[in-house]
């Protein structure tokens, strides 16, 4: 491949993972009812420092030749079909 990942690249520490996060404000409302409605969990919001996904950033491969192809070498048996059928 003509480009690789830069092995100095590092994900930066205060790199932000969660695209959502628990809505701290939220409040669990008076008439929640724990057996009929079930536990009562937060809802998540956007998280505002999410920075999206992480990727190491690419550079070009100083190992890389190109694409690589069989060397063509003549064959000194071949017989062409034509010149047996004559």
């Amino acid at each position: 491949d003509s480009m690789m990942d830069d092995p100095e690249d590092k994900k930066p520490a205060d790199w932000v993972e969660e695209k959502r996060m628990v809505d701290t404000d939220a409040k669990k409302p008076d008439d929640w009812d724990d057996e009929e409605d079930g536990e009562w969990e937060a809802p998540t919001k956007d998280n505002p420092g999410y920075k999206g996904d992480w990727s190491v950033k690419r550079i070009s491969n100083p190992g890389y030749k190109g694409f690589w192809e069989a060397k063509k070498i003549a064959n000194p048996e071949y017989v062409d079909e034509e010149a047996l059928s004559r």
